[in-house]
């Protein structure tokens, strides 16, 4: 899969050009594009990085990328990231990572948000546990809350978002329409992992080493 992940990756990092402020995703095949900027800001580009993760950043830094501060740029050009999973439509599931949050004030901010991914991530419907971020008072009672919509949640024990917070993992038998912003009304509930009509493309590699780009 890592090599999947690598052709994604190369693919997506041809749309970062000169001058450009970029948002770096998180996760293991975003790290690919990373790396890949960062060869190419050796090679003598510059641009901004803007991370979406603490994590990321650490990399980002470590391959000569320059970090910025998202408050001080009103867009980013172009943002690559990963997603646990995607369908047909470009919509997702993110925050495997534990970093939904701020990749999606990050893919709000964007011109145009890349997601690269391995065939395994493409599908019809929608299995992989949904993501959602709470504060930590009263997560039992926001999780109560979860279950009335029809979830089975349960706590990811030990693990602290990059905002202090807990990540409470949802399955599902269905996620409805709508539901994203049902979850997000939830008092205690700061953000989910569903990325409704955010991507503006999906870069996916198969294992016959074909690529294909999907757009809205």
């Amino acid at each position: 899969m890592e090599k999947l992940k690598k052709l994604a990756a190369g693919e997506a990092v041809k749309y970062v050009k000169d001058g450009m402020i970029v948002g770096l995703g998180t996760g293991s095949t975003a790290m690919h594009a990373i790396k890949m900027i960062g060869e190419m800001v050796r090679d003598g580009i510059e641009i901004v990085g803007i991370s979406t993760s603490k994590k990321t950043e650490e990399i980002a830094v470590a391959n000569g990328i320059k970090i910025g501060d998202l408050n001080d740029y009103e867009e980013i050009d172009v943002t690559i990231d990963g997603a646990d999973q995607i369908d047909k439509k470009l919509n997702l599931i993110k925050g495997g990572g534990g970093a939904l949050l701020r990749e999606k004030i990050v893919a709000s901010c964007s011109k145009k948000e890349i997601i690269i991914a391995d065939e395994s991530k493409l599908v019809e419907k929608f299995s992989f546990p949904l993501p959602v971020e709470v504060i930590p008072f009263g997560w039992r009672r926001t999780m109560d809350k979860l279950k009335k919509l029809g979830f089975e949640p349960n706590l990811r024990h030990g693990f602290i978002t990059d905002n202090g917070n807990y990540i409470i993992d949802c399955k599902y038998e269905e996620i409805a329409y709508g539901m994203e912003e049902k979850i997000n009304n939830l008092p205690g509930v700061v953000e989910n992992g569903l990325f409704i009509n955010m991507a503006d493309m999906a870069i996916i590699a198969f294992s016959d080493g074909k690529i294909k780009k999907m757009r809205k």
